[in-house]
């Protein structure tokens, strides 16, 4: 297995030096991960933990384009799950029978989730019903990781194949939890975190003037935004696998690489790390302009 100190080798000298917060080409996500097998062997072994529906769309972008540089792709999924198929000519699947959806996979969850979430900001609900919503949420989660570090047969399994690299979306933190078990280095392909928005676990994030995600806050807040601003949920099942000592931020924190799907250009101003690399688009591809389109850019000329 490679070394976690080997992970800075995959950027050329440039790349390291460039300014921080500097938004990298698009195609850096495939680069970051394919430089990687270039410079050990010809061919990397990587086990997926994804999350479902939207974040799975992003995930398989990854997916498809490491599998077309020959890389073996192996993919964790739920039983229930929609979007993530069980045989695909890209990956490999290991499936984890659920009786229960998580959260993502439930079409009454989500429908609850989204109606009580309008109903919460639309009244500016109390702060106990914000925290109903995330704990519905989390225990969903828990119990399908529970159910992978239950399986001893699997984590066998698993460590006997000698994966190279371990890459999750640590919107649930089972990922997160099961890389550090397996002791595999670690790169997020990351927007969000299980406590919000993913900055706040890798910089400096002062609430005073950045804004937490969907607190429809600005970066000018009064002093009761603040205080709304500071409520943050935070999960400590690795309680039981990690020892009392271990939370789940700190395992977070010790992430290789995290692939920012944000540009940062858009984000408010706000300290960054070197081990940050936006990719805000990398799932976006070139077309052709519309005849129509083409007509009013040429016709333009003419406007004032």
């Amino acid at each position: 297995l490679w070394r976690k100190d080997y992970i800075w080798k995959m950027w050329k000298k440039e790349d390291l030096l460039q300014p921080i917060g500097t938004q990298l080409p698009n195609n850096d996500a495939i680069k970051v991960l394919d430089q990687k097998a270039k410079e050990e062997h010809d061919k990397m072994a990587l086990l997926v933990f994804p999350v479902d529906e939207s974040h799975w769309l992003n995930m398989k972008v990854l997916v498809k384009a490491l599998h077309s540089q020959g890389h073996q792709i192996t993919v964790l999924r739920s039983s229930t799950s929609w979007y993530i198929s069980e045989f695909s000519p890209y990956y490999t699947s290991i499936t984890i029978i659920q009786e229960e959806s998580q959260p993502v996979e439930s079409q009454d969850f989500m429908s609850s989730f989204l109606k009580r979430s309008v109903e919460i900001n639309k009244n500016a609900g109390s702060l106990w019903n914000m925290f109903t919503l995330l704990l519905q949420n989390q225990e969903v989660v828990a119990k399908f990781t529970s159910a992978i570090f239950e399986n001893k047969t699997l984590i066998g399994d698993l460590n006997k194949t000698g994966y190279d690299l371990f890459l999750t979306d640590p919107t649930f933190p089972g990922g997160v939890l099961l890389a550090h078990y397996l002791q595999l280095p670690l790169v997020f392909n990351v927007r969000w975190l299980f406590s919000g928005e993913a900055h706040l676990a890798v910089a400096p994030s002062p609430v005073s003037y950045i804004p937490v995600c969907f607190s429809h806050n600005s970066d000018k807040m009064d002093f009761f935004q603040r205080i709304r601003n500071m409520i943050h949920y935070i999960m400590a099942l690795c309680d039981r696998y990690f020892g009392n000592n271990v939370s789940l931020m700190s395992l977070t924190q010790k992430a290789d690489l995290w692939l920012m799907r944000v540009d940062f250009t858009f984000e408010f101003p706000r300290p960054t790390m070197p081990s940050v690399i936006y990719i805000g688009g990398f799932q976006d591809r070139s077309s052709a302009v519309s005849g129509l389109l083409l007509y009013i850019i040429q016709d333009a000329s003419r406007a004032v």
